[in-house]
């Protein structure tokens, strides 16, 4: 209930002594399922067939006045037909639920359902919803923030006033609270989430060392592998931080760097490293935040939590991190921080597994395996927008390296399916990122744009977003733009080979006739270790085609020849040569040096 209901029941209370508006008569049950029935035909819960039979029963129970039932353990089993067997603590498909309704109701009654005139809620800390009149939300919005005429208040009225005022004080502090702590909330829509890009490159630099395990159990190792992709996850969620990617902690720890290489060669400027314990269902959790620069250790401590509750200890060390880094948060980073975007282990696991294999992106054989295990994640878990996201970048991607004979029916089919993330959970970014590269490659620039935008202000630290948000400015025609993202991209992913960053920073500057860094950029991927083919073998060989290094030229045009005959150079030239003279030009010069003409 919103903080000024209380204030104005307590007016409605005294209206005799205050001039407010008069107390509406109670709502009828028939006012109420009218509510309920506009909702459910929404299109917000059209799409969620899940989360509507959770309203449905809520609002049910609450009406039959059985409001003792509306538990965990009672919703899972008459709404997602759990056994009785149904542990809240291990399965939290009713606590991530329960935020994805709260989230859709609030998207609900800012777009289709401003004017309906019964509003129902479902409050944090519980699963009992409450009913009001629509029209006091507003009334009592204007009366919290409207100028009214000056009035002679008696002092016994003042009195009046001065306590409702105290009651919304004391009620504002106490929803502060409540927000700063570990209460899980909606995630607002990517419109209310857009923020300025900081230029994350200016920001402190944390690189999350794996933690150490001593027993040799395989399931600590996989306790502490999660638990470093959760913070790592949680992070990048931050505009005032940046942190290193999941891929390159994993790839630097074979190296074991010291704590000044990765200052030196990396740009850290705080490491988190620790140990993890296990024993029956208990983890212990000895971590240690270091501030490299000055050689000092910030906090250490010891931090205790169960094998069931994993999402209760990642976030007390997320919030640790943050509190000692003094790290701004906004309030929409603060619910993007609290939203879980799956109750099953599994279909997260999955999804890892399916992101890993797609890189690098020109392999057929493992796109279409990625995408069976995306489609998998979206049998297991049709409310986790990762498996739609990713299902959609799989049937996109093709389009790109050409490997497609359709590809408006692949673009269609990642359009829809980047859609379908985005409303299944308006919170998770790769959704807008499917969206923007699917946009970028039906010729829509400005909504690639745009959905780029979005996923950074969702993800703003994590670099495969700023990876395709550069992309899709270079293939717009931006390329010094596209630098700025795709360099980020390789600061917070510098020692992951498979991803194709450095060979597109490279076809930026290629796009900028800046061909001695365009080469320079493109054997760094060769020297790295990053991927090759017959894509990259065109631009090699042009670059060194417009450099005057013939012989060079010469050699790559040979292998590509001989290796791929069939590879139609002109067309993935024309994808990021903008102007039809300079792909002639260029093209010519390839011609002239060996590639046959077909």
């Amino acid at each position: 209930m919103h903080n000024t209901h209380i204030v104005t029941e307590y007016f409605q209370m005294n209206d005799n002594k205050v001039n407010s508006r008069p107390a509406h008569a109670p709502l009828q049950e028939s006012d109420i399922r009218a509510a309920l029935a506009h909702v459910l035909g929404s299109d917000d819960f059209k799409r969620s067939k899940r989360v509507g039979s959770f309203l449905r029963f809520v609002v049910e129970e609450k009406l039959a006045d059985r409001g003792d039932r509306l538990k965990a353990f009672s919703i899972a089993r008459e709404v997602y037909s759990r056994d009785e067997n149904f542990d809240p603590r291990t399965d939290t498909i009713v606590r991530v639920d329960a935020g994805r309704l709260r989230q859709r109701l609030a998207s609900y009654y800012k777009a289709s359902g401003r004017d309906n005139p019964v509003r129902i809620d479902v409050p944090k800390g519980g699963y009992s919803p409450i009913f009001s009149r629509n029209e006091d939300v507003a009334s009592n919005a204007q009366l919290q923030t409207s100028t009214p005429p000056p009035v002679s208040i008696a002092p016994n009225r003042k009195a009046y006033i001065l306590a409702g005022l105290l009651v919304l004080a004391i009620s504002a502090v106490i929803a502060g609270w409540m927000l700063f702590e570990k209460d899980r909330q909606a995630v607002p829509g990517a419109s209310d989430v857009i923020r300025d890009d900081p230029g994350t490159s200016s920001t402190a630099f944390l690189v999350v060392l794996p933690l150490q395990t001593l027993s040799g159990n395989p399931l600590e190792d996989r306790l502490a592998a999660g638990l470093l992709e959760a913070i790592v996850t949680d992070m990048a969620k931050l505009s005032g931080l940046s942190v290193m990617a999941h891929a390159s902690l994993l790839n630097l720890d074979a190296r074991s760097p010291d704590l000044e290489t990765l200052r030196r060669e990396f740009g850290a400027t705080h490491a988190l490293r620790g140990s993890l314990e296990h024993e029956d269902d208990q983890i212990r959790v000895n971590v240690q935040l270091i501030d490299i620069v000055n050689g000092t250790t910030i906090w250490a401590d010891r931090l205790d939590g169960k094998t069931h509750d994993l999402l209760g200890l990642q976030d007390v060390l997320a919030a640790r991190i943050v509190k000692h880094m003094a790290v701004q948060v906004s309030s929409e980073e603060q619910a993007l921080l609290n939203q879980r975007h799956s109750s099953s282990p599994e279909a997260l696991a999955l999804y890892r597994q399916a992101l890993v294999l797609l890189m690098p992106p020109n392999d057929m054989d493992r796109i279409i395996t990625a995408r069976h295990m995306f489609q998998r994640i979206i049998d297991i878990d049709p409310e986790f927008a990762g498996g739609y996201a990713g299902k959609g970048f799989s049937h996109s991607i093709t389009v790109l390296f050409l490997k497609s004979t359709e590809p408006n029916i692949e673009l269609k089919k990642g359009i829809n399916l980047a859609l379908k993330a985005i409303e299944t959970d308006p919170g998770f970014g790769m959704g807008y990122v499917t969206l923007a590269f699917s946009y970028a490659m039906s010729g829509r620039q400005e909504e690639a744009l745009s959905n780029a935008r979005r996923a950074i202000a969702v993800q703003p630290g994590d670099a495969f977003t700023r990876f395709v948000y550069g992309l899709s400015l270079t293939l717009s025609g931006n390329p010094v733009e596209a630098m700025t993202q795709l360099s980020e991209a390789i600061r917070l992913d510098p020692a992951e080979p498979r991803t194709p960053y450095r060979n597109v920073l490279g076809i930026a500057y290629y796009q900028t006739e800046d061909y001695s860094t365009a080469a320079e950029r493109f054997e760094e991927n060769l020297r790295t270790g990053g991927p090759t083919g017959p894509h990259m073998m065109v631009f090699h060989a042009s670059t060194y085609a417009e450099l005057g290094k013939e012989e060079k030229a010469k050699s790559v045009i040979h292998d590509l020849v001989r290796s791929y005959p069939n590879f139609p150079v002109e067309n993935w030239l024309a994808r990021w040569v903008q102007s039809s003279d300079d792909l002639s030009r260029r093209m010519g010069n390839l011609h002239r040096l060996g590639l046959p003409q077909r």
